[in-house]
């Protein structure tokens, strides 16, 4: 066994140094997802002043976050709401994990090289790369500790016996409680602690104590449970029990994925069996197994549990999400407390080269398909981290941007655009470093003038008073593969307008430089109108520069801030296709030639399309059309088409918000000599359905087509 425990802890100790590689590799001191959530509730609850308990006990979906909401907080008070301190938490508990996880096997009377190679592939696996996505984002301590508070419940009340067993009932019950308040599969862990303590011959007040609270607790979770309207019914889904059955098989063997769905159900199904066996057998012979046995029953069991709660909910999303990089945690908890289990019967056998050879390929199927799985999820776990500063880059040039704060909470563009203006205010998160997320500012100052030039090329770029400065492309060093850090747009006066990052992955860049997946783009912004032309120079991290095009050109849409000399109004009424019919235009009237109007800006429920079809203007006239955005425009468009043959002739995508004012947008389009004579119809739409999303739109004109700009 000694080559065997040797092989084990060195490729558990590679599996381990690759995952805490890709925590520190993925990292950045940006909230993202849930973590916005938590965010936007700690400040819309007035901060410290107004956070208390009833929303540490609110439920985050179908879960009562309590535990990691203390968590968040001390991340907050003691490290500025950077999240390390959370990373570091949810590496340290799965050390933990590991660490009780050996001493049960311990506690079968394992020791030597049995013992060490079982403790190294339980760090291999806590720690495996496969869950990457624990490991890298904060907000999922919770989905760390919540098997490890499970774990240590069942190791305390297994060492509990008799009437005088008070202390060891008190530490099941408080790592009971901190493992329902992690998650809310925690619930289950209350019928395996029953079980346990009368397995285990816990009797008197320290039973009736244990059973009161797990009484208590499940009655009040259970009267106050509702599904989450995101997912499936559970008593629906229960009408398909095998399709239940195979998402949880897949959600058992989640860690172990590379070899294929069909294996895993199969190998998912062996082991599920074969824990359920040995559950029935030790209550049958108890005389046959020690406490440590019945810990490593309850920890298969309760993720058993875990896996059948989570597939009543959400296999409706599919047998694919089972295999979700979140579940690869439960997913090793579950493999090592059945490989403890294995090898336990194994090494009773005299058969020592046996031993051996299954122990070794048990190892390498443990941790071997992990660390597969987690170089092929390498270039996602820093793409994605990539998106997110480049959301606070972003942020920080240009303003609200919803393509980018996509990456930092998807749909709903506002909710992390408020939540990065309030911990910029208090310098939390990614703003207690800010210049770790932008430009020097003598750079910003006096930009570069470089001799060298560089490759790359500049796909797009936008001016106007409204959107303000947006340029992208990709730019890389002359004679290397190296990106520049910084990416700067000057006016024609030399001055710094817009900036950016080289953060956007490009795949295609990657092979035309041949850096493969670390190829990247960059996306410059700036928040106002520049003097044309424009150029673009890219700044590496050791100071030098390189210039990528001057001479830039932007696309430079036409606003109006009133109507000029001619312009006359086009026949036509707007008509309310969807929505209500609109009477919202902004904290003020609109002035007398946008009349009539309509709109819903500021209204409860923004959802609106409208269409207004306009006769031929006959002269090659441009059209105007008055607009004003919500605060936060999300899915606002507006659209022109030729009516005769629907082709679309010109659009506008409300991509920052116009509600200083009503601005009227010019579409040049329908003075093309292929339109004239021809209709249009003009389309509005928004989303909805939030107040701040809103659009309002007024009377078109026609205008004479240069006019203006």
């Amino acid at each position: 066994m000694r080559a065997t425990g040797l092989f084990t802890i060195v490729l558990a100790a590679v599996s381990a140094l690759a995952g805490v590689a890709i925590a520190v590799a993925a990292f950045a001191p940006i909230p993202f997802a849930d973590s916005i959530d938590f965010f936007s509730q700690f400040f819309n609850a007035g901060g410290w002043s107004g956070y208390g308990p009833e929303h540490f006990y609110a439920r985050h979906n179908e879960h009562r976050l309590v535990v990691p909401r203390l968590w968040f907080l001390a991340d907050i008070a003691l490290f500025d709401g950077t999240q390390a301190f959370l990373i570091a938490v949810t590496v340290v508990s799965s050390a933990v994990h590991a660490a009780v996880l050996a001493m049960v096997f311990r506690s079968l009377g394992h020791r030597g090289w049995v013992l060490w190679g079982f403790a190294a592939a339980a760090f291999g696996a806590v720690l495996s790369p496969a869950q990457w996505e624990n490991l890298v984002w904060g907000f999922q301590v919770q989905f760390i500790q919540v098997w490890l508070f499970a774990t240590l419940a069942f190791v305390a009340v297994s060492r509990a016996e008799g009437r005088r067993s008070w202390g060891l009932v008190l530490v099941a019950v408080l790592a009971g409680l901190a493992s329902t308040y992690s998650m809310a599969n925690g619930l289950l862990v209350w019928p395996i602690l029953v079980v346990l303590a009368l397995w285990c011959g816990v009797r008197g007040g320290p039973l009736w104590l244990l059973l009161a609270v797990a009484a208590t607790v499940v009655g009040i979770e259970a009267a106050g449970y509702h599904a989450h309207p995101g997912h499936g019914d559970p008593l629906k889904t229960m009408a398909e029990p095998w399709k239940v059955l195979r998402y949880a098989f897949r959600y058992l063997t989640n860690a172990i994925g590379a070899i294929g769905t069909r294996g895993q159900e199969i190998v998912g199904a062996l082991l599920l069996l074969t824990t359920l066996g040995m559950a029935v057998d030790a209550v049958i012979r108890p005389g046959r197994y020690r406490p440590g046995h019945a810990v490593l029953l309850g920890v298969a069991g309760f993720v058993i549990g875990a896996a059948l709660l989570t597939a009543l909910g959400r296999v409706t999303f599919g047998l694919g999400q089972a295999n979700a990089t979140r579940y690869a945690t439960p997913s090793f908890i579950f493999l090592l407390a059945c490989s403890a289990l294995l090898l336990d019967r194994l090494v009773r056998l005299e058969r020592p080269r046996l031993q051996a050879a299954v122990a070794a390929v048990g190892a390498a199927l443990l941790l071997v398909p992990g660390l597969v799985d987690g170089a092929r999820h390498v270039p996602a776990a820093l793409g994605e981290r990539d998106a997110r500063v480049n959301a606070v880059v972003t942020y920080l040039a240009g303003g609200y941007r919803p393509a980018e704060l996509h990456a930092l909470f998807p749909f709903v563009p506002r909710r992390p655009y408020r939540v990065l203006e309030l911990l910029e205010a208090n310098g939390w998160g990614p703003f207690a470093d800010r210049a770790a997320f932008m430009p020097p500012a003598a750079l910003l100052a006096d930009p570069p003038k470089p001799t060298a030039e560089c490759r790359g090329h500049v796909d797009g770029a936008a001016d106007d008073p409204v959107v303000g400065i947006a340029v992208n492309g990709w730019a890389a060093a002359a004679d290397s593969t190296e990106h520049p850090e910084w990416v700067l747009v000057t006016d024609a006066g030399g001055a710094v307008v817009g900036w950016g990052a080289s953060r956007d992955r490009r795949d295609d860049v990657g092979a035309a430089i041949g850096s493969g997946w670390r190829g990247r783009g960059f996306r410059a912004t700036g928040p106002n109108a520049a003097a044309p032309p424009l150029g673009v120079v890219g700044v590496f991290a050791d100071g030098r520069s390189c210039l990528l095009a001057a001479g830039v050109t932007p696309r430079i849409p036409r606003f109006l801030a009133g109507l000029p000399a001619g312009a006359r109004p086009a026949a036509g009424d707007w008509s309310v296709l969807q929505g209500a019919a609109g009477d919202r235009f902004g904290p003020e009237e609109p002035p007398a030639p946008v009349r009539p109007a309509i709109g819903t800006v500021g209204a409860a429920n923004s959802h609106f399309v409208a269409v207004i079809d306009l006769p031929p203007a006959g002269d090659g006239s441009a059209l105007a059309v008055p607009v004003r955005s919500g605060r936060f425009p999300f899915t606002a468009l507006l659209l022109v088409r030729d009516a005769v043959t629907g082709e679309e002739i010109e659009r506008h995508p409300f991509e920052r918000p116009s509600d200083r004012a009503w601005t009227w947008r010019v579409f040049d389009g329908p003075s093309d000599p292929r339109f004239r004579g021809h209709g249009l119809r003009v389309e509005v739409s928004v989303a909805g359905p939030q107040p701040w999303q809103g659009v309002a739109v007024g009377r078109p004109y026609w205008i004479p087509p240069r006019v203006g700009g």
